[in-house]
C-alpha cells in the first residue's frame, strides 16, 4: 500500500494510545473524532459543535481506516467512500449487522475476546451467588433480617454452555476447576468431536439436551436472527425446576416475559442476567423485583483498561493491514458475527 493510509478514531482515547497507533508506520496518519460516537452509550461525548462535526466528515471523506464503536451510524459511512476496513471497539456486531453495515463491501472486525476473561468472571460470579443465596444474604442484610438456611454447591453440577466461543471457552475453564461438569454447544461439531475444556461439545441442534441436562445455563451466543428468542417458554420449561439461567449475550436472546413468568411460577429456580431487553432495563419491569434474579447494567465485560487493550488489539490488525495480510477477528458477513 503506497501513500499515505488516514485513520479516523471515533471515540475518545488517550493522547499516548493516538501516538502509538500512529508510530505502526509513517504512512499512517492519525485523527480523532469523539463526536463520531455521539450516540454511543460507551463515550457519552454529546452532539458537538458544529465545528467539530464539519472536521469529523471532512476527515471520514479521506479515511481509509476507521477504529470506533458499533454505534457509528449509517451517516458515518456514507461519508466514507475510501473506507477499506472497520474495527469495531466491541465484539458484537448485531447492531452493524441490522443496519447493513457489515455487507457494504468492506472488512469489519471485531475484538472478539478481549473481555471474555472478565465476562466468564461474571458468569462464575454469578453462578456462586445464586448457588449460596448471596443476592438473598444482601436483601437480609439491608433489611437487618438474621436469616439461616443451608446452601448450595458448584461441585458435582452440570454447567451447560450455549454457544462455545471465547466467552463460553473461558468460562468453561474456570468452570471445571470449580469440579463442574461441563455441556457445551457450537455451530457447528463433528461427529465424534471432542474439547480439551468440556466434558462434551454439542451441535446448536442438541439444544433440548443442553437444556435438560444443564443445572447452570450460561447464554453466551451472538446475537442474530437465528438466536432472537433462542430461550422462550418451550425452553425453558425443558430445563430442571432447579436449574439458573444466566444471560452475558444479549437481551432478545431471551423471550423476557416467558422468562418472568418461568420464574414466577418456579418452572426455573433463578437467573442472573446482564442484559435485558431493551437496555436500559424500565423500572417497571417485574424482573426488579423478583427475588430469585440478579441483574446488573450490561456491565460483565466493561473491564478497566478496556480501551487500551482494544487499542492494541487494532495496532496488531493495523499492522496485517498495510502488510497486506489477513484481519484478525474478521467478521462473516452470511452470520452476521
Amino acid at each position: 500500500m503506497n501513500g499515505p493510509v488516514n485513520v479516523v478514531v471515533a471515540f475518545k482515547v488517550a493522547p499516548e494510545v493516538l501516538a502509538e497507533i500512529e508510530q505502526v508506520d509513517p504512512r499512517v496518519r492519525v485523527s480523532m473524532h469523539p463526536v463520531l460516537s455521539a450516540a454511543s452509550r460507551y463515550v457519552g461525548s454529546g452532539a458537538g459543535s458544529d465545528s467539530e462535526r464539519m472536521a469529523a466528515f471532512a476527515a471520514l471523506a479521506e479515511a481509509q481506516v476507521i477504529f470506533g464503536p458499533a454505534q457509528l451510524t449509517g451517516d458515518v459511512f456514507d461519508a466514507a467512500p475510501m473506507l477499506q476496513w472497520f474495527q469495531v471497539l466491541t465484539a458484537g456486531v448485531d447492531r452493524l449487522a441490522k443496519e447493513g453495515v457489515i455487507d457494504r463491501g468492506f472488512p469489519v472486525t471485531t475484538v472478539s475476546g478481549l473481555a471474555a476473561p472478565a465476562i466468564a468472571e461474571w458468569a462464575l460470579g454469578g453462578m456462586i451467588m445464586l448457588a449460596k443465596g448471596m443476592h438473598t444474604s444482601v436483601r437480609d442484610q439491608a433489611e437487618h433480617r438474621w436469616s439461616f438456611r443451608f446452601t448450595g454447591e458448584l461441585s458435582g453440577k452440570t454447567l451447560g454452555i450455549a454457544g462455545m466461543g471465547a466467552i463460553g471457552r473461558e468460562t468453561a475453564r474456570r468452570a471445571r476447576a470449580f469440579g463442574m461438569r461441563v455441556l457445551a454447544t457450537r455451530r457447528t461439531v463433528e461427529a465424534g468431536a471432542a474439547d480439551p475444556d468440556c466434558d462434551e461439545i454439542l451441535p446448536y441442534a442438541a439444544l433440548d439436551r443442553l437444556l435438560a441436562e444443564s443445572d447452570y445455563l450460561v447464554l453466551c451466543v451472538p446475537y442474530t436472527p437465528d438466536t432472537h428468542s433462542l430461550i422462550g417458554a418451550a425452553e425453558l420449561a425443558r430445563m430442571k425446576p432447579t436449574a439458573c439461567l444466566l444471560n452475558v449475550a444479549r437481551g432478545p436472546v431471551v423471550d423476557q416475559e416467558a422468562l418472568i413468568a418461568a420464574l414466577r411460577d418456579g418452572t426455573i429456580a433463578g437467573a442472573a442476567l446482564d442484559v435485558t431487553d431493551p437496555e436500559p432495563l424500565p423500572a417497571e419491569s417485574p424482573l426488579w423485583d423478583l427475588p430469585n434474579v440478579i441483574i446488573t447494567p450490561h456491565i460483565s465485560g466493561a473491564v478497566e483498561g478496556y480501551g487500551h487493550r482494544a487499542a492494541g488489539i487494532f495496532i496488531a490488525n493495523l499492522r496485517h493491514f498495510l502488510a497486506g495480510e489477513p484481519l484478525e477477528n474478521l467478521v462473516k458477513p452470511g452470520l452476521g458475527y
